[in-house]
């Protein structure tokens, strides 16, 4: 067994773990004085927050899919571009059966601020699984089959998209820090594992 498969394997389990461990506390160490420090340095007008969290909603996420499937196909042909569809569906999926079963409840606003009156569940993220199975999708196909400098803007630029899509959910209090990035650990060892068949 190589490296990589190991660390994979590593990160399945503590993926678990987490996802076990998210299902008994409303929220992890240090969650709070994150989702505070991010709200402080972040806009206090969250119009910017609503825009980005819209972009995951549909009908805007079928430009995500459809960015995921063409730049897949391009780079790594047609098996690529199917695989980003099933990363999506399988994000999907996952996010609307696991929600129920884990019902982790949304930030309170007695500990931070809370942007409106949210329904559902903190974990896991919707918006953290489609951001995954789509931008994270592209950053792990472009990791593995680009090299030079389109490999490196490519993952820069889908790393970065994360980053603010993660800040926007916890500036409007959607989302516990922890909830996107383990929806995003999430989507990411789902996107390697498809990745292998490209």
């Amino acid at each position: 067994m190589v490296l990589k498969e190991k660390a994979f394997i590593a990160l399945l389990i503590l993926t678990v773990l987490l996802i076990i461990g998210a299902s008994y506390f409303s929220f992890f160490p240090g969650d709070v004085p994150v989702a505070r420090f991010v709200q402080w340095i972040t806009p206090k007008s969250t119009g910017w927050a609503h825009w980005i969290s819209s972009t995951a909603k549909f009908p805007w996420y079928l430009f995500l899919i459809a960015l995921t499937v063409g730049l897949s196909w391009w780079r790594a042909g047609w098996r690529a571009a199917l695989l980003a569809l099933a990363s999506f569906a399988g994000m999907w999926l996952l996010g609307k059966a696991l929600g129920p079963v884990i019902g982790r409840p949304r930030p309170s606003p007695d500990l931070v601020h809370v942007a409106g009156k949210l329904s559902g569940y903190s974990f896991p993220s919707i918006f953290g699984l489609t951001y995954a199975s789509t931008i994270g999708f592209l950053a792990v196909l472009f990791n593995r089959k680009a090299s030079g400098v389109l490999r490196i803007t490519v993952v820069i630029l889908c790393g970065l998209l994360l980053l603010v899509g993660w800040a926007a959910r916890i500036a409007l209090g959607a989302h516990w820090p922890s909830d996107v990035i383990l929806s995003y650990l999430i989507g990411m060892l789902w996107a390697y594992f498809l990745i292998r068949f490209a």
